[in-house]
Parts: C-alpha cells; structure tokens; sequence
C-alpha cells in the first residue's frame, strides 16, 4: 500500500454525507471502541470505499492509487459486498485521517487534497499522502493535523 501524488480530482461541490450506516456513521464510532471492533471484524461494506473516494473528492482509482488499494481487491469487494478484517482496520483508519485532514480544510477538498500532495517539513519533507501507507504514517499525519489546528509550532 503507497502513497503518490494524485493529480485527476472529481469536480469541487459541497460533500453530502452519506446515509446512515455508511461512512460519517462508520467514523463517528470512533470514540466507541466496542462498536468500531465490531464493524472492523464484521467487515465494513464495500461502498465505504466509494463514500471515502466520495469525501476526499477523488475518482476511486485516484483514491486507490493514493492509499495503494490493488485493483483485484476492489474488484473482490464488488463481489462480496464487504471488506476483509484487515482492509476495514485499514480504511477505518484511513477514513478518520482524511476526514481530519477535511476538517483541517473546513470542507475544501481541493485545499485538502493539495495540502495531502505537498511536502511538509514537519514530515520530513514527505507528504502527508505518502505517509498513508502504514498506520505509523497516520498517527504522524493525524499528529500533525492536531499540531496545526491548535497552533503548536510544527
């Protein structure tokens, strides 16, 4: 799973959240670590992907390309509906960073998606999209996005 730099973007508009049970209530059990074990071992459903793509402002293959998610693994997921265990660990994860990094960006996912693609020092010069490849690179890029939004010197 690499990160790259994405250069196609969907058409910039105002993000709907998804209904119920999809991806702004998937998130939201973050704070409930029982309930998000349980949806992470169930499996989240494969349109969680499509809603994040959704989020991020990114055609699927630009978000696939950007987290390093395999072609036949999104192909498995139109047929089975779901996702594995440690894919929807994975995307859960993902989701939550990009969804701070939304945040970050108070809903712009253009801002969003150039401040994913550009270097920042406080990363070692690597950009925060690179860094989604691992849970490690997370914890630094959601690191960062707390640093930035409460003013700490990065």
């Amino acid at each position: 799973m690499g990160g790259g730099c994405v250069t196609e973007h969907i058409e910039k508009k105002p993000y709907a959240f998804p209904s119920p049970g999809s991806l702004a209530s998937v998130v939201s059990t973050r704070a409930d670590w029982v309930k998000c074990s349980k949806l992470i071992k169930d499996g989240l459903p494969a349109s969680f992907f499509n809603d994040l793509s959704t989020l991020i402002g990114l055609a699927p293959s630009d978000l696939a390309r950007l987290i390093g998610v395999k072609e036949s693994a999104r192909r498995r997921w139109v047929r089975t509906g779901t996702l594995n265990m440690r894919e929807s660990d994975y995307l859960f994860q993902t989701a939550a960073v990009l969804y701070s990094a939304l945040g970050l960006f108070e809903g712009d996912q253009l801002a969003t998606q150039e401040w994913l693609n550009r270097p920042a020092l406080a990363l070692g010069q690597k950009t925060p999209a690179e860094l989604l490849s691992t849970f490690v690179g997370m914890n630094l890029v959601e690191a960062l996005i707390w640093k930035i939004e409460n003013g700490v010197v990065v």
